[in-house]
């Protein structure tokens, strides 16, 4: 029996299972001279954890020019936001997996006889409790050993106090918010975000944009050439 095309529309996906938000303006970064799936690749490193300064790498643009993409639209946030949004459930799904896999190389190992293993888990198991428990007792038992001072309790705070200076952690809760922890001004958000696109260097680095490709990769390097011998001038 197909299925009914209205059951994908009716339907309220949670945020990790819809598709990606469609920009406002038609494109993530309007009037940006680079490629959408160069922003698209943009937004899903920044949610994987990869710095400003890789990423420009990455598209061959300057860092200013990033962040002007970050501070000016909301879009681009918005995508990074769906984009962490989605990494964070499939890495809560992978979980259970490698449990499976954690246990099963542990009971390979136990049954092909690791001692460093099986003493691992003996300790985790706790069945050394019972042998470490009479040698415990001993040197409890001996005067020489002053008892260990306990701590001093805490003081309670005073009304007076000043109340304690504390960083909150980042908030993932509203899409296309600036995600900083201490929000910037609007005179310097305002002076990024005057300036003008510009096109990074290329060809530094192995993951920047060259003249021979359209779109950015990130190959780990040229591939070492060994056909031709330590000596190529000789034949």
């Amino acid at each position: 029996m197909p299925l009914d095309p209205r059951s994908f529309t009716d339907d309220n996906f949670p945020r990790w299972a819809e598709e990606p938000p469609t920009p406002s303006e038609g494109s993530l970064v309007p009037g940006s001279q680079f490629h959408e799936e160069q922003w698209i690749m943009a937004a899903g490193m920044l949610a994987r954890g990869n710095s400003f300064l890789q990423v420009s790498r990455a598209m061959g643009c300057s860092r200013t020019t990033l962040w002007r993409a970050y501070y000016g639209s909301k879009d681009f946030r918005h995508r990074v936001w769906w984009e962490r949004q989605a990494l964070n459930r499939e890495a809560e799904l992978r979980l259970p997996s490698l449990r499976i896999l954690v246990a099963e190389q542990i009971e390979r190992l136990v049954t092909s006889g690791d001692p460093a293993t099986v003493r691992w888990l003996a300790e985790r198991l706790g069945l050394f409790a019972g042998l470490d428990l009479p040698t415990a007792k001993r040197q409890d038992s001996k005067p020489d050993q002053p008892p260990a001072p306990k701590p001093s309790p805490r003081p309670a705070p005073r009304p007076e106090d000043p109340p304690a200076v504390t960083v909150p952690e980042l908030d993932d809760d509203i899409p296309g918010a600036i995600r900083e922890r201490c929000p910037p001004s609007p005179a310097m958000i305002a002076a990024v975000i005057a300036q003008p696109e510009a096109v990074g260097p290329k060809g530094v680095f192995p993951w920047t944009v060259n003249q021979y490709e359209d779109y950015p990769n990130l190959n780990p390097g040229p591939v070492p050439r060994r056909a031709a011998g330590p000596f190529p001038g000789r034949r």
